[in-house]
């Protein structure tokens, strides 16, 4: 089995959740209690990121780091 996060605005939650029940291949459906920041958001999408520079990525494969 496979679990996934999904995230929505307040206004949708109902409706993905309705959508969610409905197929026969999800075995449950959770809210979280835990109130999402979009700033946080923004900074695990910007950490995600790899932001070496081609050229110093290379470099840093011609010297071992």
């Amino acid at each position: 089995m496979k679990k996934y996060e999904v995230i929505v605005e307040d206004a949708n939650a109902a409706e993905l959740t309705a959508l969610l029940q409905k197929l026969p291949y999800v075995k449950d459906v959770r809210e979280s209690d835990t109130p999402i920041d979009p700033y946080t958001l923004a900074a695990e999408k910007s950490l995600a990121e790899d932001w070496l520079m081609e050229d110093d990525d290379e470099l840093q494969k011609m010297y071992g780091k």
